[in-house]
């Protein structure tokens, strides 16, 4: 069986003392990017060269050579150290190919329409190769910082989750965000089982299929056996509680509104507004990291299950841009809507931490259709309703035979089934 690798990055927030020392190094970090770009511009047959080559041709045109050789185009900064300029040529080389790129394809396309233009700003956040920071350690890092006069090494603390046990880190990136400092830092981890999705199912392995709903069950899996039962249902909860609190923060951006001579959407309506120009955007911002809480639990619930059970795949509904969403207005793209995407787009890369591959199926007729006979399924809430095929939301379903039970674990159920007889019996 062969390893592999998965690389995740980690936000962990810096400790400082001169957020001006921080502001300065990434102002300068931009101009000598900017520098590159304009130089970059000036000789675009260059990135035919790979990206080592190319940075390598930039040097050689803008630095002092060993034997006293000056260079044709001097670099206008003095002192920057050689793995500073290294990322901000990088970053240039990585901005520019991104801005060729968009306009061979505009040229290409059959439709001449909304040509790509370069970029306003010339800005990318600071990337820190090794010599550029030492002394990495559980709970502060040392880095070099341009004071506006000379470089400094400067020691800060930092506050974040820990990071796993035997994982390579790799070179951070600083962000700054207001008053914030974060460094992100990628993590590199070893995954024993590469296998391909395709790999297990010719071993025939058991896998386990998720539907993601908009009720109090956020998320309800089972596991399909080699045989192609469905077994060990499991519910995982939290829809009431994390709509009760985003309502919670949806009443305050209503709050200091009305009598106040102010025109500004509010609530719901505000989403078509621009984030950065919402009234009480902090509130707004809560609901987004409210979300995404909850879809990390969740992603990570599913997970511990299938390693419970002993699956090496995780089968989800496919949730493309182009699904009919008229249809089912629950399945909007913003946070405020269904949470079913961040979720499944959360597992995907969880599952490949722990050794197992997590894949899209299309769910045909899996909400429609009752499991154990096929037949079209009517829904309800409670014992009082009268059960329909049009119920908005049913959380209980029964079908002409009698079926009856859980709508979400009947679709998960169903999703399930068109996987195995598609893949498994097929291959079989």
């Amino acid at each position: 069986m062969s390893a592999g690798y998965a690389i995740t990055t980690n936000k962990i927030q810096l400790n400082y003392k001169h957020l001006d020392w921080f502001k300065q190094t990434q102002s300068l970090f931009d101009a000598v990017l900017a520098f590159y770009y304009k130089l970059l511009e000036k000789q675009p047959e260059a990135l035919s060269l790979t990206n080592q080559n190319l940075l390598r041709h930039l040097e050689l045109q803008t630095i002092k050579q060993r034997d006293g050789t000056p260079p044709e185009t001097p670099l206008p900064f003095e002192k920057i150290p050689l793995y500073f300029r290294r990322a901000a040529i990088n970053a240039a080389i990585s901005m520019y190919r991104s801005y060729v790129g968009k306009l061979k394809a505009w040229q290409e396309g059959p439709i001449k329409s909304g040509k790509p233009s370069p970029p306003k700003r010339l800005h990318m956040s600071m990337l820190y190769y090794k010599g550029m920071y030492k002394d990495f350690d559980e709970k502060s890092i040392l880095l070099k910082l341009y004071t506006g006069k000379a470089w400094a090494w400067v020691k800060h603390r930092y506050t974040g989750r820990p990071f796993p046990e035997n994982a390579e880190l790799m070179s951070p990136t600083i962000v700054i965000k207001k008053k914030k400092v974060m460094l992100h830092i990628p993590v590199k981890e070893i995954v024993e089982d590469s296998r391909t999705a395709k790999e297990r199912v010719k071993q025939n392995e058991k896998f386990v299929a998720v539907a993601l709903t908009g009720s109090d069950s956020l998320a309800v899996c089972t596991t399909i056996e080699a045989d192609g039962r469905a077994t060990a249902p499991y519910f995982i909860k939290g829809g009431k509680e994390l709509a009760h609190r985003r309502k919670l923060l949806l009443g305050y951006t209503k709050r200091g509104i009305a009598g106040n001579g102010m025109t500004h959407t509010v609530g719901n309506a505000a989403l078509s507004v621009p984030q950065e120009h919402r009234p009480n955007k902090k509130y707004y911002d809560k609901i987004t990291r409210l979300t995404d809480h909850y879809a990390h639990e969740v992603s990570r619930k599913i997970i511990n299950y299938a390693l419970k059970q002993g699956a090496k795949l995780i089968v989800l509904p496919e949730l493309k841009e182009s699904f009919d969403q008229a249809k089912k207005p629950y399945l909007g793209k913003t946070p405020y809507d269904f949470i079913g995407r961040r979720i499944a787009r959360y597992v995907q890369y969880k599952a490949w931490q722990k050794g197992l591959v997590a894949m899209t199926s299309k769910p045909y007729y899996a909400s429609t259709r009752c499991y154990h006979c096929d037949t079209p399924i009517a829904k309800y809430n409670t014992e009082y309703q009268n059960p329909s095929a049009n119920f908005y939301g049913g959380k209980n379903f029964i079908c002409k035979e009698g079926h009856r039970g859980s709508t979400a674990l009947n679709s998960a159920r169903n999703l399930g089934k068109g996987f195995y007889e598609r893949f498994y019996a097929g291959a079989a």
